[in-house]
């Protein structure tokens, strides 16, 4: 994942954090490599403009959009 991709995810907003991992389907580890996309709320889908959508893959690597809450320091 290159910095222009990160910074374009993490000036969308509802975004929190974005890093690697595996994607989770039901709350099942699949194994898979992904983009993991931390938002503080996950919203359906027609709750959002259609600039603020996760796409579905990222170049060659699935997303997964992961609801975290809000993140303060301590």
């Amino acid at each position: 994942m290159n910095n222009k991709i990160l910074k374009e995810l993490l000036t969308k907003p509802n975004v929190v954090s974005v890093g690697r991992g595996r994607k989770k389907v039901g709350g099942v580890d699949t194994g898979k490599p992904c983009i993991v996309v931390g938002v503080k709320k996950k919203l359906p889908l027609s709750a959002l403009k259609s600039k603020d959508i996760i796409p579905l893959r990222i170049g060659e690597e699935e997303t997964d959009v992961v609801e975290l809450g809000e993140i303060r320091l301590l």
